[in-house]
This record gives C-alpha cells, structure tokens and sequence, in this order.
C-alpha cells in the first residue's frame, strides 16, 4: 500500500486491475478531479502503479468475491465518500468523464448508473451502448462492467458480491436495493467509455478452468433473489439529447423505434457489426411482438423450435 489516501474527495474509483490496467489513462491531466482511487491489484509486480496519488491494495481471486473483501475490510471506503465506481481494468476513459459520471449522479439523484459504452467498444447487451438520442435512459438493469453507486446502496450490495464467481445477475438486483427503482437506476448517454476488449476475459477463462458455467449461475443468483430465471432487461423512461423526459413504456415501439434510430451510428465503428445487427433486429422483433427483452442463454428462434413437436 502507498499510503492511504486523502479521503478529502467525496467520490472514489476501485479498480480490478491486472497488468495491462488501463487505469493510468484516466488519471492524466486530472490534477482536480473529484475522485480518488484505489488499484486492488491481482498481479505480482512489487512496484507496478505505486505512486503517491494511488492507494493499492492487493489480492487474488475474481472481481466480486475480492471486491466485497475489500469492502468489508476497509470499512473506510463506504463512511468516507458519497459515490463509488466498480470499473473494470479494459474501459478507455478520462478523467473528466469520470467526473462528469459522479456529477450526473448527484445531480439527478441516481442511486445506481453507469457510463454508456462508446461506439467502437465491445459490448453485450445493446442497451449499454450510447445512444446519441438521449443523455439518460432510466432502466432496470446497469451491467457488472461498470456499475456506480451510492455508498448507501453499495453497503447493501457487498454482502451478494460472492454469491457466485462470474458476478452474473448482479445486474438485475439493483432496483431491489434502491429506494425508487423507476427514477435512481440509469444508463448515462452523456457519459462515454470505451470497452477495449471482448466481453469475456481473465475472469471466464478461470471459470472455464473449473466447469463453472456463467448461465448456471445466473440462474441460480436469479432463484435466490426472487428475479425471473431469464431476466428482463427494460428501459423505464429516458431523457432526450434536448431535455425532455420519455415514458418509454407508454409508447414502447415507439420509444423501440427512437432507440434503433440513435444506434444507428454506431455500425459504423463498431468491431461486432453482426453481433450489433442481430441485438438490432431482435430488439425490433420484440417491439413489434410486444415481447419483453429477456436475457436467456438460447435465442428466440431456437427456443421455438425446441418447442415444436
């Protein structure tokens, strides 16, 4: 440890970080940002980002099981500021974004949020990439990837951080720990990081190595925790690039429709344009079919056929 920071800052930032972070990045030229940072480093370099304005703190193990002991045992990290961000060590980003995520969470009283994905980012679920339409869209779902909270609801959250080892499901239990799940829960267009690698890293490589399916556990937290096995991913309301509020549910293929339109750029620079095509069309199908936008581990059309006698 170099030493432990300030805590004069009331937003903090810790980081899973292994070593090919990209953490560095956001700290250059950030002379008066608004957060400070912790490195929980997996690694085994003795001096890799030690440097007076870091505190790093070492351990093994995947993400969450590490982050809800370090949580516990650095009690400091929720008593001390109002906001903290869960990264991971793949996101591009500068620390004027990162300051501008913590201010959009004060200011519109967000209990939960994250950061939209850039356009040239990998990407899982379509709803996490930014959408030009809107600054933010208030959802039930904030992935694992990115997720920002306040330390109240964080406090709540440590104890399901090793309910499994992937971290799935995660991110459909926040509206249960929020105190308005309609109006705290978003995903923040006016916020931008760049996911620089494909989804599945590190971390399911490790699982692989043990025969832990991410699926099984998804279900499995989903069962625990009284959601839905094949969970539902909806957006709520959104608020548009010039400031007026959307019910996205009372005019759903319409908002649908909205949503597609400001995707649309992307094609142009993202490095999964199949994949981007395939979540498009789906998210279409299912607005004009009324169908919820469920996260299962078969597609729909082969889950009807399945069906089929």
């Amino acid at each position: 440890m170099n030493g432990q920071i300030s805590g004069r800052r009331r937003n903090l930032v810790i980081v899973r970080a292994g070593d090919n972070s990209l953490h560095p990045r956001w700290l250059a030229g950030g002379d008066a940002r608004t957060w400070d940072i912790v490195v929980n480093y997996y690694g085994e370099q003795e001096q890799l980002y030690r440097r007076p304005d870091i505190e790093r703190i070492d351990s093994k193990g995947p993400k969450w099981p590490a982050l809800q002991l370090l949580l516990q045992e650095t009690p400091r990290f929720l008593r001390d500021y109002d906001y903290v961000w869960l990264p991971d060590d793949d996101l591009d980003t500068t620390s004027d974004q990162i300051d501008l995520l913590f201010r959009i969470m004060s200011g519109h009283n967000l209990q939960v949020a994250q950061p939209s994905l850039e356009h040239s980012s990998y990407f899982g679920h379509l709803t996490t990439l930014h959408n030009n339409r809107f600054r933010i869209r208030y959802t039930n779902y904030v992935e694992v990837m990115a997720p920002c909270f306040t330390t109240a609801v964080l406090e709540r959250a440590v104890p399901l951080f090793n309910a499994n080892l992937s971290g799935w499901g995660l991110d459909f239990v926040w509206p249960k720990l929020v105190d308005e799940p309609a109006s705290q829960i978003a995903i923040i267009d006016a916020v931008q990081v760049r996911h620089t690698r494909p989804v599945g890293g590190p971390n399911y490589k490790m699982l692989r190595e043990r025969g832990v399916s991410p699926w099984d556990e998804l279900r499995s937290f989903c069962r625990m925790n009284d959601i839905e096995e094949e969970p539902v991913i909806a957006t709520l309301a959104a608020v548009t690039s010039d400031g007026n509020l959307v019910d996205a549910m009372a005019q759903q293929r319409r908002f649908v429709l909205q949503l597609l339109a400001g995707y649309l750029p992307a094609l142009k620079r993202t490095p999964q344009r199949q994949h981007m095509l395939r979540r498009m069309g789906g998210m279409l199908w299912k607005a004009l079919n009324n169908l919820p936008d469920r996260v299962a581990e078969l597609p729909m059309p082969r889950k009807l056929a399945l069906r089929r006698p």
